[in-house]
């Protein structure tokens, strides 16, 4: 019988400044999402943006939360100047899914204890400000 959970082997942040994360050795110059299932994407849908809103949307959060996550960490910039809306924020709650929101330098690092610890977590992370 199958358990079904958190992949083996989550992403691993190593580092996150102003426009750039690192993870696993492989930098990223664009904002991230990771998916319950380690998937690593850009948060934007065109390959000429390269940067999301400052305002992490209820779909963002509905995909992950449809994508299995229990856990979802947001990262809001390496300044905090981006923001959950009410309505993402409502949604989770609704759902039963946990949100952990915090400047993204922090975000990286709780995001990494909760893939450590199994967790099904996934992460939105905004990159700049």
């Amino acid at each position: 019988m199958a358990i079904i959970g958190a992949p083996s082997r989550m992403p691993r942040f190593e580092s996150l400044v102003w426009g750039k994360a690192v993870i696993d050795g492989k930098t990223y110059n664009y904002d991230i999402v990771i998916l319950p299932d380690g998937r690593i994407e850009p948060r934007t849908t065109t390959p000429y943006e390269t940067l999301g809103s400052h305002t992490f949307t209820r779909d963002e959060i509905e995909r992950l939360i449809n994508a299995g996550a229990e856990v979802i960490v947001i990262g809001t910039g390496t300044s905090g100047m981006a923001k959950l809306s009410p309505e993402a924020q409502r949604l989770a709650s609704e759902r039963g899914v946990e949100l952990v929101v915090q400047t993204s330098p922090l975000a990286i690092h709780t995001y990494n204890w909760y893939a450590a610890q199994g967790r099904r977590v996934a992460a939105l992370i905004h990159i700049t400000c």
